[in-house]
């Protein structure tokens, strides 16, 4: 890909990590347009809008392994984003290490949140040790504004639902990180991806509805 296209597809800063080696399957190709069209528009920005969550609904009997393993493999925030959504949906844990490799390597922007979604939707020893990786690292990493806030929120969020407490300790990490970053507010990161996990679970809730017809 030239640097116009890795731009595109979201890879906009160059790093290294001990992550960087992780294998993960990589289709560097322009997403096919019935893909595109089909799953990576409607639902790329999130699953907080009504016609997204109706598009979803509707749309719902044509999830499979086959769908969520094309758009994680693709090379761009948008498919790789839509797949995270759908494997929260769907619950799909098959695909937990693929999602958690894909967030420890952090190759492009934006999708990191859909990732976390997931593994918090997952919601397993094994999702949940991800986010935790995650954040060992990537807190250590100052001048990486990647998406420490969406998985310390993810943490705190399972530590409600979970009732633990893992989340606490990457809290004096987390006061060092956002040194630098005065509009970094855990609190409200908190309440922002609480609402998305609503989003998820009144999704599962009407899929399950439509399925029960």
């Amino acid at each position: 890909m030239n640097p116009v296209q890795l731009h595109t597809a979201g890879a906009t800063v160059v790093h290294s990590s001990p992550f960087s080696t992780l294998e993960v399957p990589v289709d560097s190709e322009i997403l096919a347009a019935e893909l595109r069209e089909i799953w990576a528009r409607p639902l790329y920005f999130g699953i907080q809008k009504v016609d997204a969550q109706d598009f979803l609904v509707k749309n719902f009997p044509l999830v499979s392994v086959e769908l969520i393993s094309k758009l994680l493999a693709n090379f761009d925030w948008r498919p790789r984003s839509v797949a995270a959504y759908l494997v929260a949906v769907s619950g799909k844990a098959e695909f937990t290490a693929l999602i958690g490799r894909l967030l420890l390597r952090s190759d492009v922007c934006y999708a990191g949140v859909a990732f976390c979604v997931a593994l918090a939707a997952l919601n397993s020893d094994e999702s949940v040790g991800y986010l935790e990786e995650y954040l060992s690292y990537y807190l250590t990493q100052p001048n990486l504004w990647f998406d420490q806030a969406q998985a310390m929120a993810a943490l705190s969020y399972l530590d409600r639902l979970n009732e633990t407490e893992r989340a606490s300790r990457f809290q004096a990490e987390w006061e060092k990180f956002i040194a630098n970053k005065i509009d970094w507010n855990l609190d409200e990161s908190i309440v922002r991806f609480s609402q998305t996990m609503k989003n998820v679970e009144n999704l599962k809730g009407r899929i399950a509805l439509v399925a029960a017809t």
